[in-house]
């Protein structure tokens, strides 16, 4: 069962590894999940930022 989505920051880019939350916060959607990650980019504009989807 899908609960959300999760901000995510990956430490090597779109390259295969392992991507880390960035806070606790699950985003209901994952427009609202994009919509910090676009928030973030205005300020950290060299920071790869992914929504993740998050099952219960």
């Amino acid at each position: 069962m899908l609960i959300g989505f999760v901000l995510l920051v990956s430490a090597c880019g779109y390259d295969a590894c392992e991507a880390l939350p960035v806070s606790e916060r699950i985003y209901p959607t994952k427009v609202a999940c994009e919509t910090m990650a676009n928030r973030i980019h205005k300020v950290r504009p060299n920071v790869v930022l992914l929504c993740g989807e998050v099952h219960r």
